[in-house]
């Protein structure tokens, strides 16, 4: 399914509807709780996609599990947990890069044009992602079980939303890698914590071992909230076929 062949006018046919590129995200809740984890562990998950993994000092890593919710959006309302690592890209040294390695979603169409379009590994989950004034909290659930619930509470620090461009790769089931440019912005000021988030992990499913493996239930580093996220995604780039 990843490798829609896009129209004679750059759009893509999706369950019958039209997507046009970019795609615009108008509005959306974000939480991004970011880890520092050990290199070794992180590169092993990504060792598949013949990616690196950046390598910070001391023998860590950057991992982010990303919660969304979008409100106003090319590809509908719904909701997202993401499990992304910060990687090395030689070619673009001084952009912020990364590789989603997980994506769930509640949604069948942007599971359809996500993966089709971009290759970003969604798959239609049992996902709840519920913002209050106190944070966020997200549980995904497979049949009777809990395979991942999530807490973090926002922060008393305020910071600017600034516009930032990012790359974003993605390796589909057939080791197809993207690369797609895309930019986060907001209307509004960012809150931020020192820590401030609690992850519980089910067994049995890939990404709670993969979790897991990372040396999960850990601190969190730093929770970022942004209520009025905005963003903008461009074409797919074949990387390696």
């Amino acid at each position: 399914m990843a490798g829609l062949t896009a129209e004679a006018d750059g759009s893509y046919l999706v369950m019958g509807e039209r997507v046009t590129m970019p795609v615009i995200v108008r509005k959306a809740k974000q939480a991004a709780l970011i880890y520092l984890v050990p290199h070794a562990a992180a590169q092993r998950i990504v060792d598949p996609t013949g990616l690196r993994v950046k390598k910070l000092p001391f023998g860590k890593a950057i991992v982010t599990l990303a919660l969304v919710d979008y409100l106003d959006n090319d590809l509908g309302t719904y909701t997202e947990l993401g499990l992304v690592f910060m990687i090395a890209d030689p070619e673009h040294p001084k952009a912020t890069t990364t590789y989603i390695h997980r994506l769930p979603v509640n949604g069948e169409f942007t599971y359809r044009a996500g993966y089709g379009i971009w290759g970003f590994p969604k798959w239609v989950a049992d996902l709840r992602v519920d913002f209050t004034d106190a944070g966020v909290t997200a549980v995904l659930d497979e049949g009777d079980d809990t395979v991942l619930s999530i807490t973090a509470r926002r922060g008393p620090i305020k910071v600017p939303a600034r516009p930032m461009p990012m790359l974003a790769y993605t390796c589909d089931e057939d080791g197809v890698v993207r690369r797609t440019a895309w930019t986060t912005d907001g209307q509004q000021k960012q809150q931020l914590r020192l820590g401030g988030a609690r992850v519980e992990l089910g067994n049995g499913h890939p990404i709670a071992d993969e979790l897991r493996a990372l040396g999960f239930p850990r601190r969190n580093l730093v929770a970022i909230f942004d209520d009025h996220m905005e963003a903008t995604f461009g074409e797919p780039e074949i990387i390696r076929p």
